[in-house]
């Protein structure tokens, strides 16, 4: 179901495109179509990954309840992967705000230096987030400046996805 999503959004950007969702306090890799460059970003499907890092994650830690996303930020460990890592729980919420009202996620290499990623949610037929899909690139393709204008189709791909679960 998410797959022909999921190529035609790398046959767009070319880069590598996957898709996740969250296992308690962590966010887990299910699905990856590689790029289309000689140069890509490839991980195994099982990769858990953390919540504030990185945009999959931080996406889905953005679109949980209230509460729930209060007492997950409140257990987790915020540590520094590269300068850029939130490792303030103040600076994660409003991180998650920030997510909530554009509709996607970013990373600036947050979680390793000179990758970036573009995260837009999955929804159920009820509206609620039940996964995210991202596309990960060499920060010399995806530079910061082009992150709203590449969110767009992201953001759609996840949309197609989320239509073909029922959500209207």
């Amino acid at each position: 179901m998410s797959l022909e999503a999921m190529r035609g959004l790398r046959d767009e950007c070319g880069e590598t495109v996957q898709l996740g969702r969250r296992f308690g306090d962590e966010g887990v890799i299910l699905e990856q179509v590689e790029g289309l460059h000689p140069l890509r970003i490839s991980v195994d499907a099982g990769l858990r990954f953390p919540l504030y890092n990185n945009g999959p994650g931080k996406l889905l830690l953005a679109f949980l309840p209230d509460a729930l996303r209060a007492a997950t930020i409140k257990r987790l460990t915020l540590s520094a992967s590269t300068p850029r890592t939130i490792t303030d729980k103040h600076d994660l919420l409003r991180e998650c705000d920030r997510i909530r009202e554009q509709g996607y996620a970013v990373d600036h290499a947050e979680a390793d230096e000179g990758i970036h990623c573009i995260a837009a949610p999955i929804r159920d037929p009820q509206g609620e987030v039940i996964a995210t899909l991202w596309i990960s690139a060499p920060s010399r393709r995806l530079p910061r400046a082009s992150f709203a204008e590449v969110a767009v189709p992201v953001k759609k791909a996840g949309e197609l996805i989320s239509a073909r679960l029922g959500t209207p």
